[in-house]
């Protein structure tokens, strides 16, 4: 086994866009930035839930609390393809998940789809109440372990979520596709 370690995202990566989708149905590009910032900031720091983020985006966004948690679900789809590839990862590497998030969402997601089982650890932003791209959170998790890794990696496909990364020592890997972050990975 390779004393490396591989950081998964979840959203963009593990599974689909959720927010990001629902924010572009709705808004401009530039309405639905502020509207990330409005409600999904708070949200990865622990600081509301997301029920009260449905509150208040059905409000913003002019439908009702059901329908916008029916797209929501809607939204939620597993990166089938992905599985296997951190299945055979895992035999090689150390492999952890830090997603930002709000509150047992992940959490749930993981449980849901039986999906724990890929990850030696599991870090929510909302429960550390600091998120991406803070360094602070990515050496949180590295220095969880005991172990000084040789080589840590960190997938996302957010690359502002990266940017802060290689002054850290973490080489980012821009999430585009498996055969893309297969081969960054070499």
């Amino acid at each position: 086994m390779k004393n490396e370690l591989i950081i998964f995202d979840c959203f963009g990566v593990i599974f689909g866009e959720i927010a990001p989708v629902i924010f572009e149905r709705y808004f401009s590009p530039e309405e639905a930035k502020k509207l990330k910032e409005k409600y999904f900031v708070p949200a990865d720091l622990g600081e509301v839930t997301l029920d009260e983020i449905f509150d208040s985006m059905a409000e913003e966004i002019g439908i009702s609390k059901e329908r916008l948690i029916s797209e929501w679900n809607e939204l939620i789809v597993l990166n089938k393809e992905i599985v296997p590839v951190i299945e055979k990862f895992k035999e090689e590497y150390t492999i952890i998940l830090l997603s930002n998030a709000p509150l047992g969402f992940v959490e749930k997601l993981m449980k849901d789809f039986s999906l724990e089982y890929l990850f030696d650890k599991i870090f929510i932003s909302c429960n550390l109440k600091m998120s991406k791209p803070n360094p602070e959170i990515y050496k949180y998790c590295v220095e969880s372990f005991d172990n000084k890794f040789d080589k840590v990696y960190m997938i996302d496909d957010n690359l502002n979520n990266l940017k802060p990364l290689p002054s850290i020592g973490i080489t980012p890997v821009h999430f585009t596709s498996i055969s893309k972050m297969i081969d960054d990975l070499k």
